[in-house]
């Protein structure tokens, strides 16, 4: 059998290495550049967070009173405070709205990404999932044009590197759509493939050890 010449040998080498560097150049930016990122992956609600409820001023429980200066809702509150002295003093422990160092309980503000509600999030170690996560996003035959007109995420990813910043992704599984947040989108359709979504659904439930919430999410 005869040996390969150099220029043989060369080309065959070129061919080995041909599907591995297309596998990368097939990415757009900014997924092209983000192999050294941290990844995770945050199970969100769906629906945009409640606004919270602005507090009155002076700390009034209820609706201010319209008209009012904050001289005047201030003077209230002083009232309340020794009205709810008094009280107190008769039946210790009652609580008494609006006086500080009351019982109230103080909620902690919700989790939220993008303006949705966090409810859990998970790392992604392998890098083989990481790699499939950047193929998916990166490359455009990933989306067509079956996106519907609405958007209730129920899956975001981010890819981190301190040298970079954030990719951030969400995933409406309800409305077949991906958005990104912080970079242009880098191809011309946002919908899912059946096997996008079926891929994405896969890693869902892998992470979050259930399917994904459809519809809202």
């Amino acid at each position: 059998m005869k040996a390969l010449s150099t220029t043989s040998a060369a080309v065959f080498g070129l061919a080995l290495l041909f599907p591995l560097a297309t596998g990368c150049a097939g990415r757009q930016a900014p997924f092209n550049d983000l192999d050294n990122a941290q990844v995770t992956i945050l199970k969100l609600q769906g629906q945009p967070a409640a606004s919270p409820i602005p507090s009155p001023v002076g700390g009034i429980p209820g609706i201010p009173i319209p008209g009012l200066t904050q001289e005047q809702q201030a003077q209230i509150q002083g009232g309340l405070q020794t009205f709810g002295t008094a009280v107190q003093s008769v039946i210790p422990g009652l609580p008494i709205p609006g006086m500080t160092g009351g019982t109230t309980p103080v909620t902690q503000p919700q989790q939220t990404f993008n303006g949705f509600p966090v409810q859990g999030s998970t790392p992604v170690a392998d890098p083989d999932l990481k790699d499939e996560l950047l193929d998916l996003f990166g490359k455009s035959d990933s989306f067509d044009q079956t996106a519907q007109p609405c958007f209730t995420p129920g899956m975001g990813v981010v890819f981190s590197d301190p040298a970079k910043g954030n990719v951030e992704l969400m995933v409406s599984f309800s409305c077949n759509s991906v958005k990104g947040n912080g970079f242009n989108w880098p191809h011309k359709n946002f919908g899912m493939t059946v096997e996008t979504s079926g891929k994405l659904r896969q890693i869902y439930q892998q992470m979050f050890m259930q399917p994904p919430p459809n519809p809202g999410g």
